[in-house]
């Protein structure tokens, strides 16, 4: 995992009016948490926050500098998204020790391209993440799993992978990963056979209806009386 450091503030627990004032400031409210510890109110920098998304992902660990030279060791829990503003509204951060393994999910990426395509196949995305355990600083940040010779009706599953012996993989191993298959043609509905007629249709002149079907409507005659001339 890459380590980065962000600016903190401790605050004090507030109303929502304080949270919002804190917002306008350019801060987000958040909170540190872990393991033998009371939840800390914290403050980050809404930029210096986006910015560590942006340029880390998902997953990052994250020194949280405070005044004094106090620093925290941390990793981001979760986060709240205003969804009509896109903006965010409050980070949880949890306290790690380095010492200490660590669960997190690790995104795949597929490289190269299967030769099962070139077979006219569809390669399948199946598997997005991997829960995997290790020491902080031994998580991959992502895997690439090459996809190279993979043909048509093969697949890639997790017992494939390969993370080395500092990471435990949580996800069963059964699971697949990628794979190549046909691609999905869909037919189309049978045309009516020839001399079938087609219900509500009108029979076509000439023919001779089928036994059991009802007959044809006698034409109706007019009612209308020509008025006699006296």
């Amino acid at each position: 995992m890459q380590r980065v450091t962000i600016e903190a503030v401790a605050r004090e627990s507030g109303n929502h009016g304080k949270l919002s004032a804190l917002r306008r400031q350019g801060f987000i409210p958040a909170v540190v948490y872990g393991r033998g510890m009371t939840p800390q109110p914290v403050a980050v920098p809404v930029r210096a926050f986006e910015r560590i998304r942006r340029t880390t992902g998902e997953s990052a660990i994250v020194d949280l500098q405070f005044e004094g030279d106090k620093t925290m060791t941390t990793v981001v829990q979760e986060y709240q998204v205003n969804p009509i503003r896109d903006t965010y509204t409050h980070v949880d951060f949890l306290s790690i020790s380095l010492d200490e393994p660590l669960t997190s999910r690790i995104p795949i990426r597929p490289i190269g391209t299967a030769i099962g395509l070139k077979e006219g196949g569809v390669l399948e995305h199946s598997l997005y993440e991997l829960e995997v355990e290790a020491l902080p600083l031994d998580i991959p940040d992502y895997l690439e799993v090459d996809v190279s010779d993979l043909g048509l009706k093969h697949s890639i599953h997790v017992a494939d992978l390969k993370l080395g012996d500092k990471v435990k993989v949580l996800t069963s191993e059964a699971a697949t990963v990628f794979s190549v298959v046909a691609p999905v043609i869909e037919e189309a509905p049978p045309a009516p056979e020839e001399g079938v007629a087609v219900e509500g249709a009108a029979p076509a002149a000439g023919t001779v209806p089928v036994a059991g079907a009802a007959p044809a409507p006698a034409p109706i005659e007019s009612t209308a009386k020509t008025a006699s001339k006296k």
